[in-house]
């Protein structure tokens, strides 16, 4: 499954755990062959778990961080997919992230099309995110290197979500590679 598709958050989460798992197994094979064999661990053999345990280390980090994340419900999904009418449905992307400094903002659902980014933030507000103008603020800073930089537009329900997608028009020739060009960003500065 790629960036972008429904349904990718829970599928790379599955991926991290099975990582982990993995690594995990790996870790303890090496430090109970160590101690099987010469009933110690200062032997050549507990190099492997070692080097081990910074991957290890990094898949816990990122399943912390992918924790967090609330993809759409079924019927949410469903329900974007009836409301929309697009003829070319590649601009809806779901389960997006984007990296910051003060950690990731993940959206359900992004649309871009037609020189416009529409966000849907379903999460609550708190000390990081206080409002909307905020959250605007912090998007905008993720695409700081584009030179024209793209209309950002948010909303909080699936219902609005929709509504406001409906107003974004088919694109121009002009903004179908650019379109694609900023999808492909998006995809760099997240999960």
């Amino acid at each position: 499954m790629e960036k972008g598709q429904y349904g990718y958050i829970k599928k790379h989460k599955k991926k991290i755990i099975t990582s982990i798992i993995i690594l995990g197994v790996m870790i303890l094979t090496g430090v109970i062959l160590s101690l099987a064999m010469f009933k110690t661990t200062k032997t050549l053999i507990i190099i492997l778990p070692i080097l081990i345990s910074l991957p290890f280390a990094k898949q816990i980090v990122a399943l912390i961080m992918c924790s967090k994340f609330k993809p759409l419900t079924e019927e949410e999904h469903k329900k974007i997919e009836k409301g929309i009418h697009y003829e070319n449905r590649d601009g809806i992307l779901y389960d997006i992230s984007l990296s910051r400094y003060e950690g990731i903002l993940f959206f359900p659902a992004v649309i871009v099309r037609d020189g416009r980014m529409l966000f849907l933030y379903q999460k609550a507000f708190d000390k990081k995110i206080p409002d909307v103008e905020f959250l605007k603020k912090e998007i905008t800073r993720s695409f700081e290197m584009i030179k024209k930089p793209y209309v950002i537009v948010t909303a909080l329900t699936v219902d609005e979500f929709i509504k406001k997608a409906e107003t974004i028009k088919e694109p121009d020739e002009d903004y179908l590679v650019k379109d694609q060009s900023m999808r492909e960003k998006l995809f760099e500065l997240g999960v």
